[in-house]
């Protein structure tokens, strides 16, 4: 069998990898991957200045969610994935000072009572609206979408969506979460409604349930060693091992089925492939252009899916920059700033500066308004100066990095999981082509290694079956 992955990012390389190693039903397959730009990792971008190691998109991803500790073990790189340094302390910037997050708080609940109630982040006036939730009947109807801040404004309030649910759900998705979808976004949220009617009394019961197992409040965030480039270093290396085929620079002009289901591609370097499965892991644009002629609905699906753009500022300063050093691992915005949060590699993560270097990344989503489409000058003022006067700098960093990511982040609107089943709707006569990766199903690195790998496999897998049924 042949495989054409579309997209050189992690989806892709995971969907080609999974497709060389195969199955128990079915053997390891050929893999064609076409990636437009010259570099393979797609968002995953490391750069190595003298002792510094930048990360130019993530930097680390969650270790409750396997798959892509699992494709670093399958890969050579078990031994590299470390954990954060130090002790963990989340803070949120509320009301013009640094405030730790209330021990057992979550992205939007507090699994403990008392430090919520004690918390500095919440006026009295918020705390008390948020207990209206303890009474309030259920909101949610069966089979409605909805807002994530619409249903918690309801439920807890504003000061909830303000302090706890944007900061820290919408920094995850680059977007407002009274644009992003319950369903997708936090489905587990309808279920504690359902179960417990509050959402509270849900929160608080998960959090009995975790302290009486034992488990402790440690940080779920994993990275590599050498950080995340080189996990597509790793894959992009057993994969040419394995006899692979990676071109770059070259991009997908058309797609046309095939007679037996899989697809003829036209190559912009001029060359014409046949292949007997897709895995489309291009991003949005990509895929819903590809899928315009042979899968009209698909590509209308797709292409609805709303995009947001990113850009990552990371400073480096001499540690004599501050009179008080810096050892936290940085904070988000719970109120008006240039920026969305902080990250303090140096402080977070092992290896990432030498001895007497703080280095830190700042992130400026779309959602912020002007700031984050300002000329990279401008907007480096902007953070430099809003990093320096909360850290107290006395001087300005010493190396400077923009990262853009323009248009790349997919924004799980409300409707979004009718928009996924839309698209796999509209590619039913073609089971063997698949759309992969962070448009759909998750914006994660374990979501989308986990979704290019099966989507791959689900594609080998008809071309299996289907040739089976022939056999027979």
């Amino acid at each position: 069998m042949r495989l054409l992955v579309v997209g050189g990012g992690i989806t892709g390389l995971a969907a080609a990898w999974e497709a060389v190693l195969g199955s128990d039903g079915r053997g390891p397959a050929e893999v064609l991957l076409v990636e437009a730009s010259d570099r393979l990792g797609g968002k995953l971008h490391t750069e190595v200045v003298d002792d510094l190691l930048i990360e130019h998109g993530p930097d680390s991803f969650v270790s409750y969610r396997p798959a892509a500790i699992r494709l670093a073990e399958e890969v050579g790189l078990g031994e590299e994935v470390i954990g954060t340094s130090g002790a963990r302390v989340v803070y949120l910037r509320s009301r013009g000072r640094l405030r730790p997050l209330p021990s057992g708080m979550g992205m939007v609940l507090p699994t403990r009572l008392g430090p919520f109630v004690t918390t500095g982040i919440l006026s009295p006036l918020d705390k008390l609206r948020a207990g209206l939730d303890l009474v309030l009947p259920r909101q949610l109807r069966d089979g409605e979408d909805v807002a994530i801040g619409a249903f918690l404004r309801k439920r807890l309030g504003g000061g909830i969506v303000r302090r706890f649910a944007d900061p820290m759900v919408g920094g995850i998705y680059g977007a407002s979460v009274d644009e992003l979808s319950l369903d997708a976004v936090l489905p587990s949220l309808r279920v504690d409604e359902a179960t417990h009617r509050s959402l509270m009394l849900a929160a608080l019961a998960a959090g009995r349930k975790v302290r009486a197992a034992g488990r402790g409040p440690g940080s779920p965030f994993r990275t590599l060693r050498g950080g995340l480039g080189s996990l597509v270093d790793a894959v992009a290396s057993r994969l040419r091992e394995r006899g692979a085929d990676l071109r770059l620079g070259v991009r997908v002009d058309e797609l046309r089925p095939t007679g037996a289901g899989g697809a003829r591609a036209v190559l912009s370097d001029g060359s014409v492939e046949s292949v007997d499965a897709v895995v489309l892991a291009g991003g949005v644009a990509s895929s819903a252009a590809l899928l315009a002629g042979p899968a009209p609905e698909s590509a209308s699906a797709v292409s609805r899916v709303s995009l947001a753009t990113s850009t990552v500022v990371t400073l480096a300063y001499p540690a004599s920059a501050f009179d008080t050093p810096v050892v936290s691992h940085g904070w988000l915005e719970a109120g008006p700033a240039p920026i969305s949060g902080v990250t303090v590699s140096s402080a977070k993560w092992a290896g990432r500066a030498a001895d007497g270097t703080v280095l830190i990344r700042a992130f400026v989503p779309e959602r912020l308004g002007a700031i984050a489409h300002a000329e990279d000058q401008v907007l480096l003022d902007a953070v430099v100066r809003h990093v320096g006067e909360v850290l107290g700098a006395s001087r300005a960093p010493e190396l400077t990095r923009v990262a853009r990511w323009p248009g790349v982040m997919p924004k799980y609107t409300v409707g979004h999981l009718a928009r996924v089943a839309e698209t796999e709707a509209g590619l039913a006569h073609l089971p063997a082509w698949r759309v992969a990766g962070s448009a759909l199903r998750g914006v994660g690195v374990p979501d989308c290694v986990a979704d290019g790998r099966r989507q791959a496999g689900l594609a080998l897998d008809r071309v299996s079956a289907g040739r089976a049924k022939v056999g027979s």
